[in-house]
């Protein structure tokens, strides 16, 4: 009876100790499947308080035992690599910590969730910074805080380690004292140093300059010598008769003459010079002054903006080459294609359009059967389409980017949208055509499917009746860079009007008929330059004008040109045969 008692005894106690672990086990795996967005430590066991001392900063990792990368710090204060920490990690996101054994639950950002250390970071730079100190010798009597171990989270040892800063600071203070000092020492001895140096090279300079003034004196006593024998030589040949020796004589006393005149030019183009950089002396040959003057004012020409007023008052036009083909014949426009870079030429004899590389190299030609007499092109980039205008057509062929023609636009006639001999055509900032309708005498603007827009030229007479013509046969028409004006060669008018492209207001008038200078004998073409001049051909001549009417220049052409463009600083000039391109130069 008492064994069984004692049998049933032990089974109770082993009952208790085993609902027990159950009931840990149980509230253990409830923990493991607790999420949480920050890391929470999870106790295994409850540290004493004598194992959960401060810890203090350590200089290198306790797992791999080099210096931290990545310093994560658990939540017991112990500090490793985020890479050596992440090899402790278990399926169930709890990492022990290899120091303490304390668990602590992570989120699903692992490890990488954990704050970083910043103080190793801060002790890192501390120790560089001392390092490469260059007075670490005389401070190594000095305590600093990363030496007497930096304990963060205890307010005693905070405030014992601010009170050791104030006394390392008062050491810093007085070694920076002395390095000032120091270097204030040695900067007085360079100094002094160098002004012994400079007075040695102030005596070396003036012995020079006395050796030169010296050497250039009995130089100049010699020629004088020289020349004063020359005198005698020559007054005693003129007593002597004229002989064959007498005759030699002389030649001789001519050479030596020469030679003591080249002599004395040589001399006295010398000129000494100082170099205040390298404090040296240079005797050198001092130019004449004649040659400088043409030298600086062949400079000044060569920095004249191109294409500046300044510049067309001394440039000249020079051929560079003549751009043709086989089938050229009475050429008469010429221009950039912009999507391309190449150029246009609107062939009227030949009744096609040539194309050549940025380069001048013909690259092909096309035609087409609606072609009597192309005369002018204007290109819209937005849709790729060139627009030829034929002047016995009277029409306007839209060219696709496969040089085939896709529709014309206009009709001849008198009136709107009607076209009588047109003779030029350009594309405005709006994308509108403006034509110069020559058999008209007027201007039209009109809409890329032939819609008449404005006239330009013409005005309303009083009572409704009728327009007042500005024009008279025009010929060439060329918009401004910026686009708000359009300038117009009044070939009839033997003038130049300007309009605003905006509201065909008239702007400028200028030129009459004459052969002087500023004189127009009927215009036939113009062009406006990147900088806002404006040239124009007239009969054997290109004249280049200012916006407002002022002569800058005229330059003899060929006569009975076709047609010009002007493409930067070349000037592109219809000949009958090819295109001659000519260029602004200063000789």
């Amino acid at each position: 009876g008492d064994e069984r008692e004692n049998m049933a005894t032990v089974q109770e106690q082993h009952g208790s100790r085993t609902g027990g672990r159950d009931k840990r086990v149980q509230r253990s795996k409830t923990d493991a499947h607790h999420s949480s967005a920050s890391p929470a430590r999870v106790p295994r066991r409850k540290p004493s308080q004598k194992t959960r001392a401060q810890p203090t900063i350590d200089q290198n990792c306790r797992i791999c035992y080099g210096e931290f990368t990545q310093p994560k710090q658990l939540p017991c204060l112990h500090t490793f690599c985020q890479n050596c920490l992440e090899k402790f990690v278990n399926p169930k996101l709890l990492v022990e910590c290899p120091t303490c054994r304390e668990e602590t639950q992570l989120t699903v950002l692992g490890v990488a969730a954990l704050p970083d250390n910043l103080a190793v970071g801060i002790l890192r730079l501390s120790k560089d910074h001392e390092a490469s100190s260059p007075a670490v010798q005389r401070r190594g009597n000095q305590r600093t805080i990363s030496e007497s171990g930096l304990n963060i989270g205890d307010p005693l040892s905070m405030k014992r380690q601010l009170q050791i800063s104030f006394s390392n600071l008062e050491e810093f203070e007085t070694t920076f004292q002395a390095d000032i000092q120091e270097l204030s020492q040695n900067i007085n001895n360079t100094i002094e140093r160098k002004m012994e140096e400079l007075a040695e090279k102030k005596d070396a300079l003036g012995k020079q300059l006395k050796k030169i003034l010296k050497d250039k004196l009995e130089l100049h006593e010699n020629w004088r010598s020289q020349s004063e024998d020359l005198i005698e030589r020559i007054d005693d040949e003129k007593l002597k008769e004229s002989s064959a020796q007498h005759i030699m004589e002389m030649n001789t006393l001519g050479n030596s003459f020469g030679s003591l005149i080249s002599k004395m030019d040589r001399m006295c183009a010398e000129k000494v010079s100082f170099d205040p950089n390298s404090l040296s002396l240079n005797l050198c040959k001092q130019s004449n002054p004649m040659e400088e003057t043409k030298v600086a004012r062949k400079a000044s020409q060569n920095k004249l903006p191109a294409l500046s007023t300044d510049f067309y008052k001394v440039a000249t036009l020079e051929e560079v080459r003549k751009m043709k083909w086989q089938n050229c014949l009475q050429p008469r426009c010429a221009a950039i294609c912009p999507w391309t870079g190449q150029i246009w030429v609107c062939s009227s004899g030949s009744r096609e359009i040539a194309i050549f590389d940025s380069d001048d190299t013909f690259v092909h030609s096309f035609t087409n059967s609606a072609f009597l007499f192309p005369c002018s092109i204007a290109f819209k980039i937005e849709t790729k389409e060139a627009f030829v205008l034929d002047k016995r057509q009277s029409s306007i062929f839209v060219i696709s980017p496969s040089y085939q023609v896709t529709r014309s636009i206009g009709k001849g006639g008198k009136k709107s949208g009607c076209l009588n001999s047109p003779a030029a055509i350009l594309l405005d900032n709006k994308g509108r055509l403006v034509v110069s309708d020559h058999g008209n005498d007027r201007i039209q603007v009109l809409e890329t499917d032939g819609t008449f827009v404005a006239y330009i030229g013409l005005h309303h007479q009083e009572g409704g009746k009728g327009y007042l013509q500005d024009l008279s046969s025009p010929g060439g028409i060329a918009l401004s860079v910026d686009g708000r004006a359009v300038a117009v060669a009044d070939t009839g008018n033997n003038r130049i009007r300007i309009y605003s492209a905006n509201s065909g207001r008239s702007l400028q008038c200028f030129g009459m008929r004459g052969r002087a200078n500023g004189q127009l004998e009927k215009p036939i073409d113009l062009s406006w330059d990147t900088q806002g001049h404006l040239l124009v051909l007239d009969e054997g001549r290109v004249q280049v004008f200012t916006e407002k009417g002022d002569f800058l220049r005229a330059q003899k052409v060929t006569e009975h040109l076709n047609g010009m463009s002007a493409i930067g600083q070349c000037v592109l000039l219809s000949d009958t045969y090819s295109v001659n391109k000519m260029i602004w130069k200063i000789k």
